[in-house]
């Protein structure tokens, strides 16, 4: 899985907790990536209706409130139509692993998946905001 999701959610909390006009330079800087990689991800985010953009103060703001919003909508926002786990297609059908090992996984592979969106959709952003900020005083204790 690549970075899309970790890097949304930590766009999305930081829109949630800055006080400062939010622009995708200023959350480059913060996730470490370029503006550009950010701007895809914000359009993603755009088009479920989790964020939205505005002229004035605050650039961005969340669409939802954190406690409603739930992580497995920024994951099917950010993954619209990707499986998580992938069967290949290259098996040789004259195997008999081959002609069989799609037919075996494929029942685990989406278990996993539907685990996962379960598990995601039992955390909102709120509780991971207040998840960083336990850790934080972990820390710094």
């Amino acid at each position: 899985m690549d970075t899309k999701f970790s890097i949304a959610l930590h766009i999305l909390v930081y829109i949630e907790e800055t006080e400062n006009v939010v622009t995708s330079e200023l959350l480059a800087k913060s996730v470490g990536t370029n503006a550009s990689h950010i701007r895809k991800i914000i359009t993603l985010l755009k088009d479920a209706n989790i964020i939205e953009s505005q002229q004035g103060k605050k650039g961005m703001s969340l669409k939802v409130k954190s406690d409603k919003l739930t992580l497995d909508i920024v994951y099917l926002a950010v993954y619209p139509e990707k499986d998580l786990l992938h069967i290949h297609d290259t098996a040789n059908k004259e195997c008999p692993v081959g002609a069989n090992i799609k037919e075996a996984l494929l029942p685990i592979f989406e278990d996993s998946e539907k685990q996962l969106l379960l598990n995601l959709k039992n955390k909102t952003l709120k509780a991971l905001i207040e998840d960083m900020y336990e850790n934080y005083n972990k820390k710094n204790k």
